[in-house]
């Protein structure tokens, strides 16, 4: 409806008729024929434009009937009478006239009573219908589809309405025809709509009315009327309408009018409300949990459509950095892990299963995090799946419990195997020396004045001797045990240690009868002078112990700021898979587990080198044999003076 619109412009003069005056410029020189008659059917007057339409004479038409002219035919007198009586209007109609001369016209007809009262005024507006064929078939062809359109407008679920104007209106404008559709959508029926040209402003809702006030007005410069508003129903409902409405102008006779549909949307927006109140929960769901909801398309060069804003929370980035990104899965995804996720996104793609991945993320600030991307393929409408709609969860702090844990139980277990070596070490390292000791003990307690001075002596040399094996094994389990637990420091000296490593190998009882060459160059480190000791007397123990009268090289050079001494043998050599084990606690190879030791000699080595930054480590000796080697860096010392070596 077009509420707003301007009343006509009131005219000086007057046509007075009983019961109601007319623009005599409206009557007389308007293109439209007009004819005014009584309720009854008497026709008082008619202009120029309508006696031409009828070529007829004012004395032929004025005084007559309407019925006489036939104008009602084609509905009934009665029923056109009952008409104007009920609704005030008949709207556009068609009537088969005769001329005097015997042509035949069709005139397009409106209707409208403007009194009260039986003693109503009926003005009939008539104009030609220049392109119809004016008789025959096509006559009834054209009212069976006027019929046709009709009750299609009146089965529409809408209002359809026309207004003209009229300066008689409150609002300068008047509904000539409205679809029976009012009544069941709002409750008043199309009389009462006609009846009451303001009823439309005032049924409307208040919190609509001044905008579509202007809505109105508006349309008056575009000829074209939109707007969205609801109205209160008779009943106290709210009815939603999409209301739209043109100019129309008669070809014929120039007059203007507004033709409109109010489509009732209350059920759309009611949804559109829930929809909305829907979208706004499960938003707020979506970015309250701790997690980053996401829906992308497959593949690199899919489009991410949606990421909430804990992204940021948990990367870094923010939605719009991340949507502008051109691929920011392939670029923030660890190198390491884009090869997990791209067969976790094809197995999804092609099985149409849930997607599941862990990888590695960077963060905007270049850390990285473990994140656990599970998704729901979301399918077409033949059932392929086309995105992936789902949740990514920041897992770093399970992933770096399971990795404590994994140590926890690493660690576990290498104690569990330290255990069970360190008892086999005891019973094995321990027993054949107190075995031997008890045995000298007891004979020399038994039979001391019959042995000769020999066999006393040799057997207080067995004693002495077992006795010294046990002690470097207490003093190689204490020393590691320092070791692990980071109480140990290198007490530096300057030491010369080809003069250091030639003593020892002189005193050393591990290599009597084997043959030994010395190689060295001058070379005065500072260094921890005992824990050197400890580990040449431990390399050569463990040539002597794997070897058998095997040739024997030990060399001592400066290199890169250091010292590296090579203790090499033409032994049967170190298998690769062993090359680092034989330097872990209690680790033994397996064709040396009937071999004295305890396992931890070589990594004493090891962990000494360590202490002092450097390293020790086994290579093939080429030829045959195995070449241990150790890296010895140099660093001050506050002695000017060599060591106790020189």
């Amino acid at each position: 409806m077009s509420p707003g619109r301007p009343m006509l412009e009131p005219m000086k003069a007057k046509l007075t008729v009983p019961g109601r005056s007319l623009p005599a410029r409206v009557f007389d020189q308007s293109s439209l024929g007009i004819l005014l008659a009584h309720l009854d059917g008497l026709i008082l007057e008619a202009n120029d434009a309508f006696l031409f339409l009828v070529d007829r004479g004012r004395d032929e038409v004025v005084g007559h009937t309407i019925g006489e002219l036939g104008f009602f035919s084609s509905m009934g007198e009665d029923r056109a009478k009952d008409l104007l009586r009920e609704r005030g209007a008949i709207d556009g109609f068609d009537a088969h006239v005769l001329t005097p001369s015997g042509e035949a016209r069709v005139l397009r007809l409106w209707a409208e009573a403007i009194a009260d009262g039986d003693d109503r005024i009926v003005v009939v507006r008539a104009s030609d219908d220049a392109g119809r064929v004016a008789a025959g078939a096509r006559y009834y062809e054209l009212r069976e589809a006027e019929v046709r359109y009709r009750a299609l407008v009146e089965q529409i679920p809408a209002i359809t309405y026309t207004e003209i104007e009229d300066e008689t209106s409150p609002i300068g404008y008047r509904d000539v025809y409205i679809s029976p559709q009012c009544e069941h959508i709002l409750g008043y029926t199309p009389f009462e709509w006609q009846a009451d040209p303001e009823l439309w402003i005032r049924a409307m809702h208040p919190d609509d009315r001044d905008r579509v006030v202007r809505d109105d007005r508006a349309s008056l410069e575009t000829g074209t009327f939109t707007s969205e508003y609801r109205m209160l129903a008779r009943d106290g409902r709210v009815v939603w309408f999409q209301d739209e409405a043109n100019v129309v102008e008669d070809p014929v006779s120039g007059v203007r009018f507004w033709h409109g549909v109010m489509l009732d949307v209350t059920e759309l927006k009611l949804a559109e409300a829930n929809h909305s109140e829907l979208a706004a929960k499960y938003r707020t769901l979506v970015e309250q949990i701790p997690a980053v909801v996401y829906l992308a398309e497959y593949g690199e060069q899919g489009d991410w459509l949606y990421i909430s804003p804990q992204l940021e929370r948990v990367l870094g980035y923010t939605p719009e950095e991340w949507l502008a990104h051109p691929h920011p899965m392939a670029s923030f995804t660890h190198p390491d892990d884009i090869a997990v996720v791209r067969e976790a996104e094809e197995r999804s793609l092609s099985l149409g299963e849930p997607f599941r991945a862990e990888y590695r993320m960077q963060t905007k600030d270049g850390g990285w995090l473990w994140i656990l991307d599970e998704a729901t393929a979301v399918r077409d409408q033949n059932e392929r799946p086309f995105v992936l709609q789902g949740v990514m969860y920041d897992i770093s702090e399970r992933k770096r419990s399971e990795q404590e844990l994994k140590e926890v139980l690493e660690k576990l277990r290498a104690m569990d195997r330290l255990k069970n070596t360190l008892l086999h070490t005891l019973s094995h390292d321990l027993q054949n020396p107190l075995t031997a000791i008890h045995g000298a003990a007891s004979t020399l307690e038994r039979l001391d004045s019959q042995l000769s001075t020999e066999e006393r002596s040799s057997l207080l040399k067995s004693l002495a001797g077992r006795t010294q094996s046990l002690r470097t094994l207490l003093t190689d389990l204490l020393d590691l045990d320092r070791l692990d637990r980071g109480i140990v420091e290198p007490r530096r000296s300057l030491v010369d240690l080809p003069a250091m490593i030639r003593r020892l190998v002189a005193s050393s009882e591990a290599l009597t009868g084997r043959l030994v060459e010395i190689e060295t160059e001058p070379v005065t480190i500072a260094v921890d002078q005992p824990k050197v000791e400890r580990m040449v007397e431990n390399l050569l123990a463990n040539v002597a112990r794997h070897t058998e009268d095997a040739r024997v090289w030990i060399r001592v050079a400066p290199q890169d700021g250091g010292a590296l001494i090579s203790v090499d043998d033409e032994g049967a050599g170190v298998p690769d898979d062993l090359k680092e084990k034989i330097f872990v606690p209690y680790s033994r190879g397996p064709e040396a587990a009937e071999l004295p030791g305890s396992g931890i000699g070589l990594s004493l080595v090891a962990r000494f080198a360590e202490l002092h930054g450097g390293r020790a480590w086994v290579e093939d000796r080429p030829g045959k044999g195995a070449s241990f080697r150790v890296f010895l860096p140099d660093a001050p010392s506050s002695m000017d003076q060599p060591g106790p070596a020189d």
